[in-house]
């Protein structure tokens, strides 16, 4: 009844790896025959241009246009097989090429130390339109049982190009020891990091048929002990997924522990803790990723927490010519130095610079509204830290400065206006720091929507440090007024949402909602009728959508980087309350569909598939399932759910947005924790060009809280076109690769972690926890007076608790007092 395994993508690329038995093939004697797909054979390339794959007649073909500069600049691998220390295996394979070429075999770890167990003493050579044959023993040095079979056609080993070369089979043989007990199956998917103590706990169940009757389940402790047990509710069919979902709500129980465990019959679930503490540290390191993400900066020692995370600066004298072949006359250069790199490139734009900049500013204009902004104080680790300005703050203004700089100057064609981007002149490859970056840099011509983030931002800033430096708040609102005038001078400079050569475009046809957001934020910074006018003139004034607008038209989502009407209405909702009502009303109404969304999912998450255009170069299709980057989609309502919490107190609110977290952190259908470095089973290889170890070992892994881009259905890397995804009509949920290469599903970007820090801030700030200090379920006077006895204590004093020193800065002061104000007369009922 329990389903065997999975059938997520990672999964079926697994097929090829036999379980670990004796006299075991390890390798498909012939992997590419049936299927047509490539299974877990990947094509690694230091630059796309290099080469592709695809199966043909039954094999595996690599054809090269280009062979880089080193032996591994084009390699295909295998993982997902083990092998053991002094046992002898055989290694046969045949390929055949189209011209004269040599290549490298190896088989190694593919985490470091980067033990190699075999390789080539030589490389070996193929003739033109001959088969090479090789048949070879070895005996392991050690156990590895992340092991990696690479083939290396690069550098000095390539041939003529262009030209194919065709692995026909590849066998490893060898006698394994046995498996002493079979595997667990992991069908039961939970919040691997874990769940509050009175908050929300479910988790989802596949089956392998659809299973009408409720089935038994045990939740254990620890030491194995079975500590709850209930009934399974059925779901039926999840079309998202493809799987027969049951739901296991265990809500119920609310006694802190770690390495709880869920199981069903013969499935059990990820180890998981109980606590009150779960994003305490993920909040931070959620907002790391910007330090990891500055350009023209060395990133280094302390502030990048491991010798292994520190690079040179990338781009510090970030000079970039006007992009040839416009109809615009601007400045010839523009100095673009400073910033975030947008993703896994070294790309900056304005469009989701602004949405990015925007989340981090709104967080610290939420937390200072709250009373509860020092939680950022002195706490990022950045170089900015002894400043004695709020940390948050300076890395918001990292961004905000190169904004700034990308406004046209006066004297030129469109000043006032914001350049769309820099960007390199043609994509890098990946393994590539940004101080190797050798590209030459452009600027883009400025656009309507480039200006309008950077009003919004401008004038969200300049509202932002007032009290902190007039200075530069003055200079942000002159920009920002200038901007703004600028853009209803040119409304229509639309970007096409089309493909470039070495940067994406952020395109948007619509911007009748950036001009919306704009305008909220300089009313509410300057309270001028004039803005409030413009903001009254847009159709969908004061609301959240349900429903994304422009290009996007189709997606249910609240907002993304192009569009932006929600994030005004949140302003005005933040700052302007009493003005604008009807904007709260809005936030609580879109929050109320976000959970009805929400009920209706298998796996706990308001993300409804979606039907949309999805465009890539020349073509165009229509797409049902999800958008691009659709864990964004999660944390944005997220943000929506805890804004609605904000203003009804209603619990509903909160449970709803902890229980979107689950989905990120592995009750998903991949069972996966798209967050990395939590959970038991994190993504681990996100598409990146400096934390990318698989495609050179001497890059290092990613950091923790980094969160990937997640399942797309209308995914177009070459690694979705390898495993077939299209051809075989995968689910929504199974449309994702953690794979470097696939930068359709797991791409790591600025906007996913803005978000990502806002979400995990909220929920650890204002939460379940550590306010209720009695733990008995409500905030209420018993809490207070508990407190009150140990206030003004700290680490030394005699009537110190630790339990009263709610934001964990070894003193009870008037911040712990403020943090249990804002949560007094809370219950937490858990439903």
């Amino acid at each position: 009844m329990i389903k065997k395994l999975s059938c997520t993508v990672l999964l079926l690329m697994a097929l090829s790896a036999f379980s670990v038995t004796c006299n075991a093939f390890l390798l498909q004697k012939k992997v590419f025959s049936g299927s047509g797909a490539s299974l877990s054979w990947s094509l690694n390339e230091s630059n796309p241009d290099n080469a592709y794959s695809l199966v043909d007649n039954d094999m595996y073909v690599i054809h090269i246009d280009n062979k880089g500069d080193q032996e591994a600049d084009v390699k295909v691998s295998h993982r997902e097989f083990s092998i053991y220390k002094g046992i002898t295996y055989n290694i046969v394979f045949k390929l055949t090429a189209t011209k004269d070429c040599k290549l490298n075999a190896k088989i190694s770890e593919y985490t470091d130390p980067y033990t190699e167990a075999w390789s080539s003493l030589t490389p070996y050579s193929i003739k033109a339109n001959e088969t090479l044959s090789v048949n070879e023993k070895f005996t392991s040095p050690k156990d590895i049982n992340n092991a990696d079979l690479s083939f290396e056609f690069g550098g000095a080993l390539a041939g003529e190009t262009p030209y194919d070369v065709k692995i026909i089979s590849v066998t490893l043989a060898g006698n394994n020891p046995a498996t002493p007990t079979p595997a667990p199956i992991r069908n039961i998917c939970v919040n691997q990091l874990g769940y509050f103590q009175y908050g929300p706990k479910k988790a989802s169940i596949q089956l392998d048929t659809e299973t009408i009757s409720p089935l038994n389940w045990d939740l254990k402790n620890s030491a194995g002990i079975v500590v709850a047990t209930g009934k399974t509710v059925p779901m039926g069919y999840d079309h998202s997924s493809g799987e027969n979902v049951h739901i296991i709500d265990f809500s119920s129980y609310n006694k802190c522990g770690i390495d709880y465990q869920l199981t069903v019959g013969d499935a059990v679930s990820y180890n998981f803790n109980i606590a009150n503490d779960l994003y305490s540290k993920m909040k931070y390191d959620a907002l790391k990723y910007f330090y990891h993400a500055r350009s023209g900066i060395k990133i280094e020692l302390p502030y990048c927490v491991e010798s292994k995370w520190s690079r040179p600066a990338g781009h510090p004298n970030d000079i970039a010519a006007l992009k040839d072949s416009v109809t615009y006359t601007g400045p010839e250069t523009l100095d673009c130095s400073g910033g975030w790199y947008d993703g896994a490139d070294h790309n900056k734009y304005l469009v989701n610079g602004g949405l990015s900049l925007w989340l981090l500013q709104n967080q610290y204009e939420h937390s200072k509204n709250k009373g509860t902004d020092n939680i950022f104080f002195n706490q990022l680790n950045i170089p900015e830290s002894s400043n004695n300005t709020n940390d948050l703050l300076d890395e918001s203004k990292w961004e905000m400065e190169w904004m700034l700089k990308m406004q046209i100057p006066s004297g030129f064609e469109r000043e006032g206006m914001a350049s769309h981007k820099v960007a390199d002149e043609s994509w890098t490859g990946l393994a590539t720091r940004p101080d190797q970056d050798t590209q030459k840099r452009l600027y883009f011509p400025p656009s309507t929507a480039s200006t309008l983030n950077l009003a919004a931002c401008a004038a969200q800033a300049a509202r932002i440090w007032r009290d902190t430096s007039p200075t530069f708040a003055d200079k942000c609102l002159t920009a920002a007024i200038k901007a703004y005038n600028a853009a209803k001078e040119n409304p229509a400079i639309f970007v096409a949402n089309e493909q470039e050569d070495g940067s994406v475009s952020y395109g948007d046809n619509y911007l009748e909602d950036e001009f919306y957001w704009a305008a909220c934020e300089l009313y509410s910074t300057t309270k001028n009728k004039i803005y409030l006018s413009d903001m009254k003139s847009y159709k969908n004034c004061f609301e959240i959508p349900i429903e994304l607008s422009g290009e996007d038209s189709g997606i249910m989502g609240c907002f993304n980087c192009s569009s932006t009407s929600a994030l005004g209405t949140i302003t005005l909702a933040l700052v302007l309350p009493d003005e604008f009502p009807e904007a709260i009303d809005s936030i609580k109404k879109a929050a109320d569909t976000f959970i009805n969304e929400q009920k209706k999912e298998s796996y706990g998450m308001p993300l409804p598939e979606s039907t949309y255009i999805n465009t890539f170069y020349d073509t165009k299709e229509e797409i049902h399932g999800y958008p691009t980057e659709s864990n964004s989609y999660v944390v944005h309502k997220a943000i929506v759910l805890a804004y609605a919490y904000d203003f009804s107190k209603d619990d509903k609110y909160l449970f709803s947005m902890i229980e979107s977290m689950d989905y990120l952190l592995g009750r998903n259908a991949n069972i996966k924790s798209y967050i990395s470095g939590y959970g038991d089973d994190p993504s681990k290889y996100p598409n990146h060009r400096f934390f990318c170890p698989n495609a050179d070992p001497s890059y290092p892994p990613v950091p923790p809280g980094f969160l990937v881009s997640g399942p797309n259905s209308s995914g177009h890397d070459h690694l979705t076109y390898e495993y077939q995804m299209r051809e075989q009509n995968l689910p929504a949920q199974k449309w994702y690769i953690d794979n470097e290469q696939s930068w359709s599903t797991n791409v790591v970007k600025i906007n996913l972690n803005a978000a990502l820090a806002w979400v995990t801030y909220y929920i650890d700030a204002y939460g379940f926890g550590p306010e209720d200090i009695n733990k008995d379920g409500a905030v209420n006077m018993i809490d207070v007076i508990t407190l009150a006895k140990a206030f003004g204590s700290n680490q030394s004093s005699l009537n110190f608790e630790s339990r009263c020193d709610l934001n964990g800065d070894k003193c009870i002061n008037m911040i712990d007092v403020i943090k249990i104000a804002c949560k007094f007369n809370s219950t937490y009922a858990s439903s």
